[in-house]
């Protein structure tokens, strides 16, 4: 019998070293553990030596196995398993995220309006109950997860006309995605799989998409065009970034008219442009490389909205500019010393405005003139109210077209919530809190 534990325990593995240089910028790097680097996870080898590592673990974790199903126990009771998110509608639709009782994964629904033709308002709610409109489950992640070990949906988007969804999924958990584009209510495949992607996809019209995908080191670096039920072989390339200092992002303007590719680094980031009533068009620059420029960008009407920052306005300023002639800019909102601008979203009437001052974040809204008239220096904003002194608030996507702004709050004493806030009458609604379970 061992008098002391540590003298009964197993002995870990070794990993083998195996000498192998790098040679970079004139530099010669060593790595004795390169060999176990292995992206197809089909390695002999490797795949042993893993399984020695996690026979150890299991070994050396043996004795506390009581203590760890008590604790996942605990956890997974302090959560609400059988639970939707709120309801967002878009179109005649409300889309939503349904978790249930005792699976692991989500599943993504939908169910028609009954008042379809009426504005968005703070109060209203998804019919439920019997003589509601039936849901519509779109993807049950459940289903599809059942034969991976891992499953993972990076993007779920769906198609103007809310007939087709394109969603992205990764069952390796290396961030390499596969797309699938399905049709909303016969659930058939629109064509082959997109393959190699990275979670960065987005609609170009109703018959296309455009995504990024990445180069052997893992950077988003090229753009593509895709048109469905056509080979991925023959996408257009919208844009290489050659530069490996900056990767690609890409975003859909909140009016749902342009699509916006940024290429940015730590410190500078610039935009083009692509109108999606014209997808065969090529990418425009709106804002150019300039090294320690960042800019974000937005539109309406005829407008884009430009947030800049430098180190100057190391607080960011917001400009506008001429969708005809970009290089034409009106200030609206000057760099402010004391007050940071970290994003902002439009509406058809309003602009939301998400800052920081003292440290705590704050909402302020701004009417709008009509589109079409000249737009000015921001004034007169009104800042929303939230009921705690400290707290966390993010915003949510939210209908262009209508006055209400939806956003994520929480606090110290308020749980994760969503609010939906009408920007003309001021009224904030809660439309979803989180449980919290002290079971």
């Amino acid at each position: 019998m061992c008098s002391h534990t540590w003298a009964c325990a197993p002995t870990p593995p070794a990993a083998k070293k195996v000498r192998h240089e790098m040679e970079l910028f004139g530099d010669v790097r060593v790595d004795n553990y390169y060999w176990l680097r292995d992206d197809s996870r089909s390695d002999p080898e490797v795949l042993s030596y893993l399984r020695e590592e996690n026979e150890y673990t299991d070994r050396i974790m043996s004795g506390t196995k009581k203590l760890e199903e008590d604790i996942y126990t605990e956890i997974r009771a302090r959560i609400k398993e059988d639970d939707i998110s709120a309801p967002k509608r878009i179109g005649p639709y409300y889309y939503y995220e349904r978790t249930l009782q005792g699976k692991e994964y989500t599943q993504h629904c939908r169910r028609l309006a009954l008042n379809r033709e009426a504005p968005l308002s703070v109060y209203d709610i998804m019919p439920t109950g019997p003589d509601a409109p039936l849901e519509h489950v779109i993807l049950d992640e459940n289903v599809k997860a059942q034969d991976h070990g891992f499953y993972c949906i990076g993007a779920f988007k769906v198609s103007p006309n809310n007939k087709l969804v394109a969603y992205a999924e990764d069952t390796k958990g290396d961030e390499i995605y596969t797309v699938h584009i399905i049709d909303i209510e016969s659930q058939a495949l629109v064509g082959e799989p997109l393959v190699g992607l990275t979670s960065e996809l987005e609609w170009a019209g109703d018959e296309a998409i455009v995504y990024v995908t990445m180069d052997e080191i893992l950077r988003p670096y090229k753009a593509w065009l895709h048109r469905l039920r056509t080979s991925q072989a023959h996408d257009t390339c919208l844009y290489h970034e050659k530069d490996e200092r900056f990767s690609l992002d890409l975003q859909e303007s909140e009016s749902k008219k342009f699509l916006f590719l940024a290429s940015e680094s730590k410190t500078t980031r610039f935009v083009l442009y692509l109108d999606i009533s014209k997808p065969e068009k090529e990418l425009v620059f709106l804002t150019q490389r300039v090294s320690g420029i960042e800019t974000y960008v937005s539109h309406r009407g005829n407008h884009f909205f430009i947030q800049r920052r430098s180190d100057e306005c190391f607080n960011s300023e917001l400009l506008a500019c001429p969708v005809e002639d970009v290089s034409h800019t009106t200030a609206l909102l000057p760099h402010r010393p004391s007050i940071k601008i970290q994003y902002i979203q439009l509406f058809c009437n309003h602009l939301a405005v998400y800052e920081r001052e003292q440290g705590l974040p704050k909402i302020t809204i701004y009417n709008l003139p009509d589109v079409g008239e000249p737009l000015r220096k921001l004034q007169g904003g009104r800042a929303i109210d939230f009921i705690d002194p400290i707290y966390s608030v993010d915003p949510s996507e939210s209908q262009f077209a209508s006055s209400i702004l939806r956003f994520y709050y929480s606090s110290l004493k308020t749980p994760p919530s969503v609010y939906d806030y009408d920007m003309d009458t001021g009224v904030s609604v809660l439309k979803k809190i989180d449980t919290v379970s002290f079971q």
